[in-house]
């Protein structure tokens, strides 16, 4: 039985090894691998098996009015959109794929402590929580009721048209894994939920256990563990710019994927 495809999105510069290295890892598992990329004419360089296409193929930010927008907000809206026009499941580009993700309607899961994240998201094109959030973020003058009173009254004050824009910034879960969360209790979804140690074993707090040489990762795996996070914005810089120390959990996932740290 064929795998469902995966996507991602990269706005900007070449990809570092570490996100190279988690495409890979989809690949190596038998997933076929859309990397969708803006801000540049040029597609990144990707890894073999990797399929590169430009983001408007899916979903146009600056043709949207979001050419102000950050990139992480933007790559929180278009990953809905890609939902609703396809049947990809979609990872964030600092997730390693562990085992196979099966082609089941639903992916979304809880952290540690009880937050959902939308790093590993896939749901129906006829989720509630899918089209309700798309309805509500095409308006740019929406303000995301799950804000405190206070925060809202701040992103009222903002001019018209940079009032979604302006919840973000305040609050960068705004439009990413809160409105998740908020959305899909609401529209009683939440059932679909699945628990931390499937796509989150390891809490972001604690990422640079993933680069000591002593291990510490594979006590959070458990059978049912398709996917491990990095938390690649929690990660200190160190471990990025210099080669993963021999016994880490990230040099044995090198090692196993055949996979060449250019620095």
């Amino acid at each position: 039985m064929s795998l469902p495809t995966v996507a991602s999105l990269w706005i900007g510069a070449e990809l570092g090894w570490l996100h190279r290295l988690c495409l890979a890892s989809f690949v190596r598992h038998g997933h076929e691998v859309t990397l969708f990329y803006a801000g540049t004419d040029v597609a990144p360089q990707v890894p073999d098996g990797v399929q590169t296409c430009p983001a408007e193929a899916v979903w146009d930010a600056v043709a949207e009015g979001y050419q102000t927008a950050p990139a992480s907000m933007v790559s929180d809206l278009f990953r809905l959109y890609l939902l609703k026009q396809t049947r990809m499941i979609w990872i964030d580009t600092d997730v390693l794929c562990v085992r196979p993700l099966p082609d089941t309607a639903y992916h979304i899961g809880r952290e540690h402590g009880g937050n959902v994240n939308g790093a590993i998201l896939r749901l129906p094109r006829t989720s509630s929580t899918l089209m309700t959030l798309i309805d509500c973020f095409e308006d740019p003058e929406w303000i995301p009721p799950w804000l405190s009173d206070r925060q809202q009254a701040k992103v009222a004050k903002e001019p018209p048209g940079k009032r979604l824009e302006r919840s973000f910034r305040l609050v960068r879960s705004a439009v990413g894994p809160h409105a998740l969360k908020h959305t899909i209790k609401a529209k009683g979804e939440a059932h679909h939920l699945r628990k931390p140690d499937v796509y989150y074993p390891v809490r972001g707090v604690y990422a640079d256990v993933f680069f000591n040489p002593t291990g510490g990762v594979e006590g959070s795996l458990t059978p049912e563990t398709l996917t491990v996070h990095l938390y690649a914005s929690m990660l200190r810089s160190f471990h990025t710019n210099h080669m993963p120390p021999k016994g880490s959990f990230i040099a044995k996932c090198a090692r196993e994927l055949e996979f060449d740290i250019h620095l």
